[in-house]
């Protein structure tokens, strides 16, 4: 079901409770489509509400081709590896405005919010400066970023329960970057796992089983 809400394009997998959804950003160059499918795997019995939304900017990325964009990259710091880890990415603070925009039109009662690559990021820092508003994250190849201002709201998100993992192999957001992040949450106090598999930009399907087993965990016991 393609619906805006708020601002934003976005897929909706409408589920039994309405009032327990799970929000995931696709990453660069995808579009809303792109995790859709992943609410039939995650959650067969069609219990929650499951929604995904479109980025707002057109990214190029290649001759005659483009995608969507949380903020821009260029094709070559995607084949240096990105360290966004001391800076701010243009744009980003716009896509967060949105996504939240987003959550508020939705109004669960608990709803977990997360993304690969790039929507990893924006969940981040988006549940960084709303942590009232999140019940847990879901972070699928994404990577530090502002590490100064991050570490210092971290502790905003105690108790919060996430999930994060990550390629060891991963040629695009560096393993080592995706470490640091979990530190910091974990330091701050957070509830979470770190999931490390041998492959690359990916969501490999061990990922998806814990991700599974982590949604049930928080909406059963809710």
């Amino acid at each position: 079901m393609r619906e805006k809400i708020g601002k934003l394009n976005c897929l909706r997998r409408p589920g039994e409770d309405d009032t327990q959804s799970v929000v995931l950003l696709h990453g660069f160059g995808a579009d809303a489509s792109d995790l859709f499918s992943l609410a039939d795997f995650l959650d067969p019995e069609e219990k929650w509400n499951f929604v995904f939304p479109e980025a707002p900017l057109e990214v190029p990325l290649g001759p005659m081709m483009s995608g969507r964009g949380w903020f821009p990259i260029s094709v070559r710091e995607m084949e240096g590896g990105i360290d966004f880890s001391q800076a701010r990415p243009p744009h980003m603070e716009a896509s967060c405005e949105l996504v939240f925009d987003m959550l508020f039109h939705i109004n669960a009662k608990k709803c977990i919010l997360g993304g690969f690559s790039q929507g990893a990021m924006i969940s981040t820092e988006v549940a960084l400066n709303n942590p009232e508003d999140i019940a847990g994250l879901i972070l699928l190849s994404g990577t530090l970023l502002d590490e100064k201002n991050w570490t210092k709201k971290a502790p905003l998100l105690k108790g919060k329960p996430f999930v994060q993992s990550h390629g060891m192999q991963d040629g695009v957001l560096p393993f080592a970057l995706a470490q640091r992040l979990f530190n910091i949450l974990k330091d701050a106090g957070m509830n979470g796992g770190f999931i490390s598999f041998s492959g690359g930009h990916e969501i490999p399907l061990m990922v998806l089983q814990k991700i599974k087993e982590f949604l049930k965990a928080q909406f059963e016991s809710y």
